[in-house]
């Protein structure tokens, strides 16, 4: 399977939000901190996952990515899963959760000022 085209540059697509919210702020607010919620959970448990579980893992934040429309979290998160088992001094894992932080950490505080100006 190859990757997605997901455009990287969006950190978070606002329109595709909104359509899987209906337009109600109040439920985009809601399913947003529902992410906020869990998606660090998948990036902690990627640093300590065993390689069994590491795809696993991986698929899982990508869904949750998906589902807002994080779409720079969710092709870094499909790469993730795309590297398969590695082992925990795999470079690649190290690279890769590395860029999953940067990317989780720009995707919270760009969810923070949206849920601000949705709350007026």
């Amino acid at each position: 399977m190859g990757e997605s085209k997901w455009d990287e540059a969006i950190i978070l697509d606002n329109s595709h939000l909104s359509g899987f919210t209906g337009g109600d702020p109040d439920f985009e607010c809601q399913v947003l901190d529902i992410f906020l919620a869990n998606a660090p959970n998948y990036l902690e448990a990627l640093c300590a996952t065993n390689q069994v579980d590491w795809k696993s893992t991986a698929h899982k934040l990508k869904g949750a990515a998906r589902s807002i429309g994080a779409w720079r979290l969710a092709r870094a998160a499909e790469r993730a899963e795309h590297l398969g088992s590695p082992a925990t001094g795999d470079p690649r894992r190290t690279e890769i959760i590395k860029i999953l932080a940067e990317r989780l950490a720009d995707l919270v505080g760009y969810i923070k000022n949206h849920q601000k100006a949705l709350r007026g």
